[in-house]
């Protein structure tokens, strides 16, 4: 991997730019504790011009025809292939991925490109035969501007996706990626220019939170979609109501994964490892709370104790990592109390605190962890902990498990485990969740819808549920026949 520019500047206009804020950011490798690059924190008047940038270039992108558009996000989504281990090498630096999950990452952005390219021309309205005599028919049009603001856990997979959607659909766009991960955003945007996007369509602003908070409440953005916790996705949505935005929000999870008796177990066990302990659980679709059925809860679990005991923590450059350190201090300290909680409040069965060898070591290391709670109502049972740590908690009866599944204030995704369907079905609509698995997880693609309940967020920022959110509709009413009645006859 090449070596990574001592200061990191944000990406505007088509180019890096030197940001009027004196303050940086230290980005910090989180396996080692060592600092690999600043970045540069974009000033008030830098996030202004990126937004003025981007409405000009729109102006003129809009007048393209789909065709081109197309053509030029699928050239971006090549490029990204062709520097996809590079990608890789920089989001295991910057995040702490395991090479092989950032590869797959990676690896998975083009796609998504693909998929907005060939949606360029799609974007349709409709024709509305109501009113004899009169043509009306309705349009969909970009907001003009949107503002992704991002998260860090999937850097690549992200800031592709939010990125291509908003051009497919005709905006212009301005990227905040988290403070963590923004080496990786900064060199998409690089590709995206080489690919020729329009100097000003897509710029990338670098910062913490507050740099966000200038795009939600910008008064030149149309649109905002934001993905991240549900604390920051309430200030962003009061931030973007100032001007009635439009607004996507994809916010925490506490997945319920139902294991009924006559499941596969052998795939259940081996989703529930990747499920929890996949990016070291920091993940909004982490299946945090495994719900087993009595007849086999116990057999199961020392079955999958077992299994996390063998799962491979260490250096996330290894390739034979499984699981990788925390992002951060502050999402270590965060989880590490949970860990505290959860040593009172729980039965501890395995992990609980540092990984063996790593005591003393540098790295946000944590041992995967599960812990049982038969009452489901311990700190670690209820809340997002965003790390690497699984619930067990055992049910009696189909109307229980539902109950379980729903006792708590998240709503993005669930997973449910058995051969037959109508259980299958009965839960599936029972529960109350944005995206349900049945008998698998986490499978995910550009067209399918990806939404959250509850205190999950609002709308929807794959698909079709894109489209809604990155484009207006318009209505047009035309009279073409004289004989047809009009209001007044004066």
């Amino acid at each position: 991997m090449e070596h990574i520019a001592e200061l990191q500047q944000p990406f505007i206009a088509g180019e890096r730019v030197t940001s009027g804020a004196d303050q940086t950011i230290a980005v910090i490798n989180p396996a080692t504790e060592s600092q690999i690059a600043q970045l540069q924190v974009t000033s008030e008047s830098l996030v202004d011009q990126a937004v003025e940038a981007a409405a000009q270039a729109q102006r003129r992108w809009v007048k393209l025809t789909p065709d081109a558009r197309g053509a030029i996000i699928w050239k971006w989504g090549e490029l990204v292939a062709q520097h996809s281990e590079e990608l890789a090498q920089l989001i295991t630096a910057e995040t702490g991925k395991p090479i092989t999950d950032a590869r797959g990452e990676a690896m998975s952005a083009p796609r998504v490109a693909r998929y907005w390219a060939g949606m360029t021309d799609k974007i349709n309205g409709a024709q509305l035969p109501v009113t004899p005599g009169h043509l009306s028919y309705t349009i969909r049009e970009p907001l003009g501007v949107v503002a992704g603001i991002m998260p860090w856990n999937g850097p690549v997979a992200s800031c592709v996706g939010r990125g291509a959607a908003a051009l497919a659909t005709g905006n212009g766009v301005v990227l905040k990626p988290s403070e963590f991960s923004s080496l990786s955003a900064l060199r998409i945007a690089d590709l995206a220019s080489e690919a020729g996007v329009p100097a000003g369509l897509l710029s990338v602003v670098t910062g913490a939170g507050e740099v966000g908070g200038l795009l939600a409440s910008h008064p030149g953005i149309g649109g905002v979609t934001f993905t991240g916790g549900v604390t920051g996705g309430r200030r962003v949505n009061l931030a973007a109501a100032e001007s009635f935005k439009k607004v996507t929000l994809e916010l925490g999870g506490k997945a319920p994964s139902i294991v009924f008796a006559d499941a596969d177990l052998d795939a259940a066990l081996q989703s529930t490892l990747y499920g929890i302990f996949g990016n070291a659980g920091q993940v909004c679709v982490a299946t945090s709370r495994l719900l087993l059925h009595k007849s086999i809860a116990d057999g199961f679990t020392k079955r999958l104790v077992a299994a996390t005991q063998r799962i491979r923590v260490g250096a996330p450059s290894d390739e034979a990592t499984k699981m990788g350190p925390l992002i951060s201090a502050q999402q270590y300290e965060s989880v590490s109390r949970y860990l505290e909680l959860g040593n009172t409040q729980a039965q501890l069965l395995t992990g609980g605190g540092r990984p063996k060898g790593y005591e003393g070591s540098p790295g946000y290391y944590l041992a995967p962890t599960i812990y049982r709670d038969d009452q489901a109502d311990s700190a670690v049972a209820r809340e997002e902990v965003f790390g690497p740590v699984l619930t067990v908690i055992p049910f009696d009866s189909e109307e229980e498990a539902v109950d379980l599944a729903n006792g708590v204030d998240l709503g993005l995704s669930a997973n449910i485990w058995t051969k037959e369907v109508g259980t299958a079905l009965r839960v599936a609509e029972s529960v109350e969740a944005g995206t349900i698995w049945c008998n698998a997880t986490r499978v995910m693609d550009p067209a399918l819808p990806f939404g959250g309940f509850k205190n999950s967020g609002v709308g929807n920022a794959f698909g079709e549920g894109a489209v809604e959110g990155q484009t207006r509709l318009r209505r047009i009413t035309v009279r073409f026949d004289a004989a047809s009645e009009s209001l007044w006859d004066i």
